[in-house]
């Protein structure tokens, strides 16, 4: 048996506190200095305030520390609402965060990712189908890459259905279109446990084994109060197989994605109420134009403003260019507004810096103001740590997510309705591989940035199908329009440098040619059939005709040198003698005169 005990003490009986003396303080800091004493005694370094009871510094329970709540990776998702609707706010009322979405849009999307398609029969295909993938009609594919790559990261993820067409209705024969949808379209908050032992989260169904096999839409906004009256106001399960999931995963297990820019909302918050403190104590300063000052002896009823009947007349702001007649003893001083606080650009910059690299972005990109950087290796030097980033978005999160379940869906539509076949050995999988061409990023040095990559290739550093594709084509298209460029200007007649009339490489052949002219007339070389023949390849010229060359098989395959000792046939071209067009008989050289 436990018997509880009480003790009760009664007011009235209470001991009062005794008063603190000088003695008692005295002695309670010398307790408070030998525990301290004992502190740094089992410290490791003299230099330590104190030693925490944790092997991690940064686990301490220090209330002088963060706390930081542990969550699992879908536990947070019922705040993920709150962080759109700001970050869709910052971005309709910011112009610096709107920048950064859009700066992510630009250098991951540009004019599109594209695939390189080797089959002529596929690439038409797919051109066809690229105008008319939006199911909206607004767009074509790559805007839709685009505004998705804008969209994501200012919501964090975005959705397209799948959309399947009747057969007639599409131009290019692919029964099927993009429907382009908001985060709101997959509820956050449905999250529950199927008899059948699926899971729902946040509106993604999971098999047993945390595959994704369906998700939960609504058939329009569920915050469009246009439609709100249209159709169920509950999600329908949709199929994984008819829907893409674009977004960036933190975490291994997490399912939807949170903005981009979450760890800089509250810093964009300060810096825009820092500018409006500014602009207001700005206004407030310069609302005063200037002060009066009355003679040492006016009394208190005199003043500037008096009226000639007595009256005291209103005051009156002065005009631009107006003269005021001050009365005698009186003295008018000018206000002077308040200067701006010298910290603020610095600390406005640095505000900004910090939405930037939440962004993967460096402040630049997002202010567009380069005047701290003093030169273009800067430059270069920042855009290759962005272009890192970038290109782990292109490849990671645009081509795997989205792009190329969308070309492997029209390969595969284009078998299946008889629009094309596969080459004999080779099954329509072979053709699910592609290779995706990013846009081209613009010179910063034209000359320098060229003549890089020029010799590269012929060092045998980069290949010339990578370099062109670096710079957003296709390397067979590129030689296709040049092949068709060169004929038509060899058809019409025209000189033009990428012919190789103009270029540095034909400068050198034509002065090898003069060196080689001059060695032969000086009798040091004597010309053989093989050198016009390589010459003529080099200068892209026609070939021989037969009668040249039966010209130099009649002088065994050498042709005489001319000196200046003997009269020999002047030789134009390349093998051809130089003929009389009236009598047509050859002309002989003249005879130089001795020396």
């Amino acid at each position: 048996m436990v018997t509880r005990v009480t003790k009760t003490v009664s007011r009235s009986t209470k001991t009062p506190e005794p008063v603190a003396t000088g003695r008692d303080v005295l002695k309670s800091v010398r307790i408070r200095h030998s525990g301290w004493g004992q502190r740094s005694a089992s410290a490791t370094s003299m230099f330590e305030p104190f030693q925490s009871r944790t092997f991690f510094e940064a686990a301490s329970n220090s209330p002088r520390l963060i706390h930081a709540p542990d969550v699992g990776p879908n536990s947070h998702n019922s705040e993920i609402e709150r962080l759109r609707r700001k970050s869709r706010w910052m971005y309709a009322n910011d112009p610096f965060y709107r920048q950064a979405c859009r700066q992510i849009g630009n250098n991951t999307v540009h004019h599109g990712i594209k695939p390189n398609i080797k089959d002529k029969v596929l690439r038409k295909i797919w051109n066809r189908w690229t105008k008319e993938a939006d199911a909206r009609g607004k767009t074509d594919y790559y805007g839709m890459q685009h505004m998705g790559s804008v969209v994501t990261p200012r919501d964090g993820e975005h959705f397209l259905r799948i959309r399947r067409r009747r057969p007639g209705e599409m131009k290019s024969g692919i029964n099927f279109q993009l429907q382009t949808l908001e985060a709101d379209h997959c509820p956050l908050d449905k999250t529950e446990t199927l008899p059948g032992g699926n899971v729902i989260v946040s509106g993604v169904e999971h098999d047993a084994i945390d595959r994704v096999i369906a998700y939960w839409l609504y058939d329009y906004h569920p915050r469009d109060w246009v439609v709100r009256s249209v159709g169920s106001g509950l999600p329908k399960r949709v199929p994984a197989d008819d829907v893409i999931h674009v977004y960036a995963p933190d975490r291994f297990s997490d399912t939807r994605g949170y903005p981009w820019g979450a760890s800089a909302l509250t810093t964009a918050e300060r810096y825009r109420t820092y500018d409006d403190v500014e602009l207001e104590r700005k206004i407030l300063s310069s609302t005063r134009g200037g002060f009066y000052k009355k003679p040492r002896f006016a009394g208190d009823e005199e003043t500037m403003y008096d009226s000639d009947d007595g009256d005291e007349a209103m005051f009156r702001p002065m005009h631009a260019g107006e003269y005021v007649q001050v009365p005698e003893g009186w003295d008018i001083q000018e206000a002077t507004p308040a200067a701006s606080d010298v910290n603020y650009g610095p600390y406005r910059r640095e505000s900004l810096s910090g939405l930037a690299v939440a962004f993967g972005l460096a402040v630049e990109l997002v202010t567009m103001n380069w005047e701290k950087l003093a030169s273009d290796r800067q430059y270069r030097g920042l855009m290759l740590e962005i272009v890192r980033y970038i290109e782990s978005i292109q490849y990671h999160m645009c081509v795997f997510q989205r792009d190329q379940r969308v070309w492997e869906l029209v390969v595969s539509e284009a078998y299946l309705n008889g629009l094309w076949k596969p080459a004999e050995g080779k099954a329509v999988e072979d053709y699910y591989e592609v290779r995706w061409i990013m846009p081209k990023r613009g010179y910063i040095h034209p000359v320098q940035d060229v003549s890089a990559v020029a010799t590269a290739i012929e060092k045998g550093l980069e290949s010339r199908k990578s370099a062109v594709s670096a710079n957003g084509w296709d390397v067979e298209d590129l030689d296709d329009e040049n092949v068709e460029d060169t004929q038509r200007a060899e058809a019409k007649g025209l000189k033009y440098s990428m012919l190789g009339l103009n270029s540095a490489s034909a400068k050198g052949l034509l002065a090898m040619v003069e060196q080689y002219g001059s060695a032969v007339r000086a009798g040091l070389i004597t010309p053989q059939i093989a050198d016009e023949i390589y010459l003529r390849q080099q200068q892209g010229l026609p070939p021989l005709s037969e009668e040249a060359v039966a010209h130099w098989h009649e002088q065994n395959g050498v042709r005489q040198p001319i000196t200046l000792a003997k009269e020999t046939p002047v030789a134009v071209g390349f093998g051809e003698q130089l003929v009389d067009p009236k009598t047509g008989e050859e002309i002989s050289a003249a005879q130089p005169e001795p020396a």
